[in-house]
């Protein structure tokens, strides 16, 4: 008994362990996420912060509470998902509000980031593709939701 009790458990343990690193199928509200898997973090720097895109069309919006801080930042790139930029743009709220700054990985590579307060964002690694993220794990301040 006991040993068909532990092959279950191991099987649910095993199965649920490879269904964290799928991707999903997305819905009308999300777009299909899959898992973003990045070196570890060696430093992050903030060159802007609580910015507003697009400050000369009259926005009311203030982005004031939007002020990142670099914890925040490596807490999201370690629960933030990829996406793709149509299914993104279509599916998801958009923000005038964001921060930017560079990520530095123990392999050497850097990358440039860009986070939003509605929990999407961007990273380029090395100069290479533009890798656009979202992540619905991210219910923490200054994040939105």
């Amino acid at each position: 008994m006991v040993d068909y009790l532990l092959v279950a458990f191991l099987f649910v343990t095993i199965r649920t362990s490879f269904a964290a690193n799928t991707c999903t199928e997305g819905s009308e509200f999300e777009p299909p996420l899959c898992p973003l898997v990045l070196p570890w973090i060696e430093k992050v720097t903030i060159t802007e912060n609580a910015a507003k895109a697009f400050p000369e069309q009259n926005i009311s919006v203030t982005c004031t509470s939007f002020s990142i801080k670099e914890a925040q930042v490596r807490r999201y790139f370690s629960k933030a998902k990829i996406t793709n930029e149509n299914d993104a743009h279509y599916t998801l709220d958009w923000s005038p509000c964001y921060a930017r700054g560079k990520i530095f990985f123990s392999d050497g590579r850097t990358g440039d980031w860009r986070l939003n307060q509605f929990q999407m964002g961007s990273l380029v690694i090395n100069k290479g593709r533009k890798l656009v993220l979202y992540c619905p794990q991210c219910k923490f301040k200054p994040f939105k939701w």
